[in-house]
C-alpha cells in the first residue's frame, strides 16, 4: 500500500523506518513543525531526521486540518499516525480510501490519552503492549485491529519501556498493514476505559505520604523526563531512579544518609535513592552525590 506517515518523536521513528524497509511505500511524512531554540536556531523531530534521510518529502503544518488537499495530494492508499501530537478532524480521516490507523502505545482500551506509558508504570502494572487502531474522532476510541502485550520490568522506568514499545510497535505494524484486508477489527470495551492526560508540573512533584511503592512507581514513571521532583532545604532536586526500603522510620519525607545511601520515609515505608540530579547539576548515583553533598539531620523533602 501507499501510506503518508504522521509522526513526531523518537518512538515515532522507529514505525516509519520499518515502513521504509518493508514492501509498502511511504509516499511522504507529515511531522511537527521545527522546534524553536535559543540564537534563532531550531531542532528537527526524530522523525522528520530520518525522512530527509531517506529522500522522502515532508511536509510540517501548523494545524493539519487546516489543509487537507495537500494531505490527499500525497495520493496515499492509507495513513499511519504514531505519536504525531495533533488531533485530526473528520476531514483528515476521510482524506484517505482505507482511512487513517494509529500505533499506541499500551493496551486498549484501559490506558487511552497522551501518557499511556507513564500512566501504567505509575499504577503498578505488570503488563502493558502496543495496540494497532483505526483512527476515528474520539481520542483513542477507534476499533483495534491488532495488538501485541510485553511484561514490565520491575525497575523499568517510562525512557526504558518507550524504547521496546517502539520496536514491538513497529513490528506489529508491518505485521498488520501485510494483513490488512483479512482482518476483522474488534470494537473497543468503553466501559474499562481511562484517558491518560499530558502530565502537567504539579504531577511531577512527589508526595512522600504515599506508600514506597507508589512513589517507587511514580519515580519510574517520569524518568527520565519530565522526572519526579521533590523540594529539599528550598531547592528542587530530580530523583531518576529509586528502590523500596521498607526498615527505615522517621517522619514523612525525613531523609536519612549514611556514607553511601539516601532514605527518604514515605506514608508507609521509604524509599533509597539511586540516582539524583542537584539544581544546575548533572545526574548523579547516589553514592558519588553524597561524596559532594550533606544534608543536615531531620531534613525533609516535600
Amino acid at each position: 500500500m501507499k501510506i503518508l506517515f504522521l509522526g513526531t518523536p523518537e518512538f515515532a521513528s522507529v514505525s516509519l523506518n520499518a515502513l521504509i524497509n518493508s514492501n509498502h511505500t511511504v509516499v511522504g511524512v507529515v511531522t511537527q513543525p521545527d522546534r524553536a531554540l535559543k540564537h534563532g536556531k531550531s531542532e528537527f523531530s526524530a522523525v522528520k531526521q530520518l525522512a530527509l534521510s531517506a529522500g522522502l518529502e515532508v511536509y510540517q503544518p501548523i494545524k493539519i486540518r487546516t489543509d487537507v488537499e495537500k494531505l490527499k495530494a500525497f495520493g496515499a492508499d492509507i495513513a499511519v499516525t504514531a505519536a504525531y501530537g495533533q488531533i485530526l478532524n473528520s476531514d483528515v480521516i476521510n482524506a484517505f480510501p482505507k482511512g487513517i490507523i494509529n500505533v499506541h502505545a499500551s493496551l486498549l482500551p484501559k490506558y487511552r490519552g497522551a501518557s499511556p506509558i507513564q500512566s501504567v508504570i505509575a499504577a503498578g502494572e505488570n503488563v502493558t503492549g502496543v495496540t494497532i487502531m483505526r483512527t476515528e474522532l474520539g481520542i483513542d476510541t477507534g476499533d483495534i485491529l491488532s495488538s501485541v502485550t510485553t511484561d514490565i520490568g520491575e525497575t523499568e522506568t517510562a525512557g526504558e519501556l518507550t524504547i521496546r514499545l517502539a520496536e514491538l510497535g513497529a513490528k506489529l505494524l508491518v505485521e498488520t498493514l501485510d494483513n490488512y484486508d483479512n482482518i476483522n477489527p474488534v470494537k473497543q470495551d468503553d466501559s474499562i476505559a481511562t484517558h491518560c492526560k499530558m502530565i502537567s508540573k504539579q504531577e511531577q512533584s512527589i508526595d512522600f505520604s504515599a506508600d514506597s511503592v507508589a512513589v517507587v512507581n511514580k519515580i519510574r514513571a517520569l524518568s527520565p523526563s519530565p522526572c519526579a521532583k521533590a523540594f529539599i532545604d528550598g531547592e528542587q532536586y530530580k530523583i531518576y531512579r529509586a528502590h523500596v526500603c521498607e526498615d527505615i522510620c522517621g517522619d514523612v519525607g525525613e531523609i536519612v544518609c549514611t556514607k553511601d545511601k539516601m532514605y527518604i520515609v514515605c506514608g508507609s515505608g521509604a524509599i533509597c535513592v539511586d540516582v539524583i540530579q542537584a539544581p544546575s547539576k548533572r545526574a548523579m548515583n547516589i553514592a558519588d552525590f553524597l561524596r559532594g553533598k550533606k544534608f543536615r539531620e531531620g531534613l525533609c523533602a516535600k
